[in-house]
């Protein structure tokens, strides 16, 4: 057992022979006085040099290991002593996936043999990512506190927090192959469902149940409502994780990773089957699927998006066939900070995807975050106008390759965003127009 002498020990030999030298050189007994008590709590460390190490326990239990953004999660840290531990300092910390301290507390504390103490508190999870809560360090003390025990690490608990979803309305079925499972995306093909694609004359065999009473009453002829079937499709959300930028909980992966989360729940709340892929150093992926394990699984993989430094551009002509279905939508998110990423979307266009482009302004962000103040000189200026106009560059190129692109500041509501860009025409120019077209006018 190593064992080492405590700082403070050190202190005191320095203070008891400055005052036993300076009654020596006063001749007064009073100095000498005030040093006999140090000397003898010196004489003490003698007495214990064949003490045993005290013998205790730590542990740390979460109250949930999952939670969103902005929860708050109870941490009680348990400490269990064998035998007696005069002395124990504790150092309870909050660490990312980096091991990067970002909170700790400090408790002194003294146990007898058999006692446990418990502490209790909460922490307030203010952005997505994977977290270590309740990571300790101990040290034991002599009794008198002046010998210390080697550091004990005792390993916490993990906790991932989870990018919290919106709630918006998402109508592009219209861009991707339907699929046979029923669902609640118009195919393009009739059938029975609630989109209504035409209206004709009555047939001898409709049924009764889709004339439309109010073409039939103005015309003086029965009309039927043609529905398209309604069919479920596949959606897979590709987050690009080259670059970074902005600070947290505003930073570029963080408003990502909430506009990927909340467009997979508005499609899995339609039945339709979601997926996802993390395009960085490496490329990551979930399989499409449907339901609410599938949210999850969703909301796991992108709580652990991280930006990875590396010069490898991978091949997304590579990505196996049932992660990229044909015919699927594919939502892209980048900020278009890395010329790989232009690559990328090439790549998944040459599939024969149904590509769509969610641009995430990064200078937005840099002013969102109060890391970018306005050029005060002719060459600040005339460098941010050039980087303005190179990204704006990338965004026409995309849009010259007849890809939609929508473009977001990561502050606006994002249904907006992508209902003004993505959505359905009648949708986005509103209901006159549809009145006013060839199908409108006959009702």
């Amino acid at each position: 057992m190593h064992t080492r002498v405590a700082g403070k020990a050190y202190v005191y030999v320095a203070v008891s022979g400055a005052l036993v030298l300076a009654a020596l050189a006063t001749s007064r007994i009073e100095l000498f006085m005030l040093a006999t008590p140090i000397i003898f709590l010196l004489l003490s460390l003698a007495f214990e040099a064949g003490a045993p190490e005290p013998k205790y326990t730590v542990s740390t239990q979460l109250q949930r290991d999952r939670c969103f953004e902005g929860d708050r999660a109870e941490v009680c840290v348990t400490v269990s002593a064998v035998s007696r531990v005069s002395l124990l300092s504790l150092h309870i910390m909050l660490c990312d996936a980096d091991n990067h301290v970002l909170a700790s507390r400090h408790f002194t504390l003294s146990l007898k043999p058999g006692e446990m103490r418990s502490f209790q508190f909460e922490l307030e999870m203010p952005i997505r990512g994977v977290f270590y809560v309740g990571d300790v360090v101990s040290r034991a003390y002599s009794p008198s506190g002046l010998k210390s025990y080697p550091d004990r690490v005792w390993t916490g608990a993990e906790c991932i927090v989870y990018p919290r979803p919106d709630t918006i309305r998402v109508d592009w079925s219209a861009s991707a192959r339907s699929r046979q499972h029923v669902g609640e995306s118009a195919s393009r093909m009739a059938g029975d469902g609630l989109e209504v694609s035409d209206v004709r004359l009555h047939m001898p065999g409709d049924p009764v149940r889709r004339v439309n009473w109010r073409a039939t009453q103005r015309h003086g002829q029965l009309y039927i409502n043609d529905s398209l079937r309604d069919r479920n499709i596949d959606v897979v959300i590709v987050v690009d994780g080259l670059a970074d930028v902005g600070k947290s909980p505003h930073s570029y992966l963080d408003c990502a990773c909430r506009a990927a989360a909340t467009v997979a729940l508005a499609f899995l709340r339609s039945r339709d089957r979601v997926g996802v892929i993390r395009y960085a150093g490496a490329v990551d992926w979930a399989v499409p699927r449907g339901g609410r394990n599938q949210l999850y699984a969703i909301l796991d993989r992108l709580a652990r998006v991280r930006t990875i430094q590396s010069f490898v551009s991978p091949n997304m002509r590579l990505i196996p066939r049932s992660v990229l279905p044909p015919g699927s939508l594919v939502l892209v998110i980048t900020p278009l900070l890395d010329d790989r990423s232009i690559q990328m979307l090439r790549g998944l266009a040459a599939r024969g995807c149904n590509l769509m482009v969610l641009y995430v302004s990064p200078m937005d962000l840099l002013v969102l975050a109060g890391t970018h103040a306005r050029p005060s000189g002719d060459d600040a200026a005339l460098a941010e106008r050039w980087w303005r106009l190179k990204h704006r560059s990338k965004v026409a190129q995309l849009r010259s390759m007849g890809l939609m692109v929508a473009e977001w500041d990561g502050v606006s509501p994002l249904g907006a965003c992508l209902s003004s860009h993505f959505g359905a025409p009648g949708f986005r120019v509103g209901r006159e127009a549809w009145r006013g077209s060839a199908r409108g006018s006959v009702l």
